[in-house]
């Protein structure tokens, strides 16, 4: 009866707080563009791991979790109370001790696990936008060969390009807003310093080197899109080549030392048979 009243307490507080989650969402929701337009205003930094988590629906949530530590004490004990309610009714051959003790382990995963997949997820992210910039340059060039400004064309292809990469729209929109408030270069230099990207921060020079000092845009960025590609196919070659060195760790772990042992071990065997040792 007391792991009973423990469950249905446990499942009562986490519908009062997925209640208070959902009614918070809502709350964010209306806000949102009151708070992005405060952020352009203020001329706050380019937040991009930001960006990326609240382009993904999975990772705001994640992240929500791993923010909050109430809501991470709320999905251990919905994840124990079922384990110590099947242990109750002998359905679970585990003691007491050994629930304690899954229970930690669990604590311990709700508390490790979500900054891990934040983490990975932002590194993915990033690889993500540097792959799809040479698009989103091209496009750019593009709109400013048919007589677009630069701001124009960036918050144009920016609206459209959600469905290739959205945290790289949000980026660039961002940036277009920057633009209209504080001017072009400042908002490429803040994007320069906001992001750890050789590929962004190439097409920020180059961008502020052609509005600065009136060259061709549509030849440079042609041809900036064209060096990222190679600059990609670059990295790509030198994973390739270090890919040889790391196989021959399992090479010789699972391959090598098996054949090693099959081969000594029955010689080794026949020594010891005979008595020799």
């Amino acid at each position: 009866m007391i792991y009973m009243a423990m469950l249905f307490t446990g499942a009562i507080f986490f519908i009062f707080g997925l209640k208070k989650s959902v009614s918070s969402n809502r709350v964010d929701s209306i806000l949102n563009s009151h708070t992005t337009q405060r952020k352009v205003k203020d001329g706050a930094p380019i937040d991009i791991p930001t960006i990326i988590i609240e382009g993904s629906p999975t990772l705001t949530f994640i992240k929500k979790i791993d923010d909050d530590l109430t809501t991470k004490i709320k999905l251990v004990a919905c994840i124990a109370a079922p384990i110590f309610l099947l242990t109750s009714l002998n359905v679970i051959g585990l003691s007491y001790q050994d629930c304690l003790m899954v229970t930690v382990l669990i604590f311990i995963g709700v508390i490790v696990i979500p900054s891990i997949l934040i983490s990975i997820n932002i590194k993915k992210g990033m690889r993500s936008i540097g792959d799809t910039l040479p698009y989103f340059i091209e496009l750019v060039a593009v709109c400013i060969q048919t007589g677009m400004t630069v701001e124009s064309a960036i918050k144009y292809v920016a609206q459209r390009f959600g469905h290739m990469d959205k945290s790289l729209a949000s980026i660039m929109d961002l940036v277009a807003r920057k633009a209209e408030v504080s001017g072009m270069e400042d908002a490429l230099t803040e994007l320069y310093e906001s992001i750890d990207l050789a590929e962004m921060k190439m097409f920020c020079s180059n961008l502020q080197q052609s509005v600065h000092y009136g060259t061709s845009l549509y030849d440079n960025l042609l041809q900036l899109s064209q060096d990222i590609r190679e600059l990609q196919l670059l990295n790509m070659e030198e994973k390739i080549g270090k890919l040889s060195a790391k196989m021959s760790i399992p090479l010789i772990l699972f391959i090598m030392f098996p054949i090693t042992v099959l081969i000594t071990a029955p010689g080794i065997l026949r020594i010891i048979k005979n008595g020799i040792f």
